[in-house]
């Protein structure tokens, strides 16, 4: 029975070392968008499948420069390239996931999309606040 508990205790450890790393791979590469234009971030947790977490970089104009997915089951998941949306226009490329439904990646890229959205049109709103002022 000592042996078993020891067990878990050492298996419970490694769980959150492990997750440690990952937070911290995480948050590595937001600070990293962060540096290259707009971010938007969505995730989608599952139970018993393979989760995943889209981060979106934009610029002003709301064109993608870069994507990236993280998507796996386990903490040793890590950020990937997101193939096709570097270089399209943030309403374009929702009205894609619109269109072709994948259900494992829409709902974070959705969110990752309305994240953006909100950022420029809050940061067009503060120009036409700016301009009625000057």
């Amino acid at each position: 029975m000592e042996r078993f508990m020891l067990f878990l205790f050492v298996m419970y450890s490694l769980q959150m070392l492990l997750t440690y790393f990952q937070i911290k791979n995480l948050r590595k590469t937001l600070a990293e968008s962060r540096q290259k234009g707009l971010v938007g971030m969505g995730s989608k947790k599952r139970k018993l499948t393979a989760g995943n977490i889209v981060v979106l970089v934009t610029d002003e104009d709301g064109d993608v420069v870069e994507g990236r997915m993280m998507k796996g089951f386990s903490v040793l998941a890590r950020f990937k390239e997101l193939p096709g949306v570097k270089g399209c226009n943030v309403a374009r490329l929702k009205e894609r996931v619109l269109a072709e439904p994948d259900k494992k990646r829409d709902v974070a890229m959705l969110e990752a999309i309305e994240q953006i959205e909100r950022q420029l049109n809050k940061a067009e709103e503060t120009e036409a606040a700016a301009e009625c002022l000057a």
